[in-house]
């Protein structure tokens, strides 16, 4: 009898600890652990700001968006999106509330265009935290805060690049420093944080205008910097040259000549056929 009765206890033990046990938490089809709890979650319409650091299976750092217009942000729905467009990180973004954080798993075989030596592995993971929340009106207060911020940064740019043009049409000034490449700068501030260099992410507001100072591009409209690896020609040649010159934080004026920009053939309608090209450029962040 006693022998039955330490079986039971035994038994009962392990029905206890196996009751214990947590199934897997899934959300939108992905398995995800909450690593810590959050304030009061975002309501519906509110909007939430998520920071995310992607990792791979090694944690090892493949992507920040941490800080600044880089971070994503969700307007909560009043229902979740379900099927194709379902987005988890949104979903978890409704109910963590701020100060929360989770990290949801990602078999790489649910992803797309991933570089071989990360397909290789089974998953990545997606490290997120909510930063604040926002009512509709404070988001509008923010939105218009971020426009004037930009409109005034980009009136002094202007400024700048007009004086420059001068600058580069008279073409004997010592401030005009040139590449071996034929890249020519106008250098304001060479910055103190990190080196924009070969391989480094980097974050660029930009102003590009033609040598009569007809605007045709420039980051400021957007209210985000424009991104690009650096030496892997996602962008033109100048500017592979030139964000190298510069660390987190500075600026300049590049002359960029055609051979270093679209080339002869231009990039119409925006572009003409040969046409040299002159930017004012500011490093926001290096990843």
């Amino acid at each position: 009898m006693k022998i039955v009765s330490k079986l039971l206890i035994l038994s009962a033990l392990i029905a206890t600890i196996y009751s214990c046990q947590e199934a897997p938490k899934m959300i939108g089809g992905f398995k995800y652990e909450t690593t810590k709890k959050g304030g009061e979650a975002a309501k519906v319409g509110e909007y939430a700001y998520v920071a995310i650091t992607i990792k791979d299976q090694n944690d090892s750092i493949l992507q920040e968006m941490t800080k600044g217009p880089n971070m994503p942000m969700f307007k909560i729905p009043a229902n979740p999106i379900v099927g194709a467009q379902a987005n988890p990180i949104q979903d978890l973004a409704a109910v963590l509330g701020v100060g929360g954080k989770a990290t949801i798993f990602m078999p790489v075989d649910s992803l797309n265009n991933l570089p071989a030596n990360i397909m290789a592995m089974d998953y990545i993971t997606y490290n997120m935290e909510i930063t604040k929340v926002e009512t509709e009106e404070e988001y509008q207060a923010e939105i218009q805060r971020i426009k004037d911020e930009q409109e005034a940064a980009q009136k002094e740019v202007i400024e700048v690049i007009n004086a420059d043009l001068e600058i580069f049409k008279v073409g004997t000034s010592d401030l005009i420093m040139t590449t071996p490449e034929g890249l020519k700068y106008i250098m304001h501030d060479e910055g103190n944080g990190a080196q924009g260099e070969a391989g480094k992410l980097a974050l660029v507001d930009y102003y590009g205008v033609f040598l009569d100072g007809e605007m045709f591009d420039n980051s400021y409209r957007s209210g985000r910097p424009f991104q690009f690896t650096v030496g892997r020609q996602e962008a033109i040649s100048g500017w592979d040259l030139a964000i190298p010159l510069l660390k987190e934080g500075g600026n300049a004026t590049i002359y960029v000549p055609y051979t270093l920009a679209y080339g002869e053939a231009g990039r119409p309608p925006v572009i003409p056929v040969k046409t040299d090209l002159v930017f004012h450029v500011a490093l926001r962040t290096v990843k």
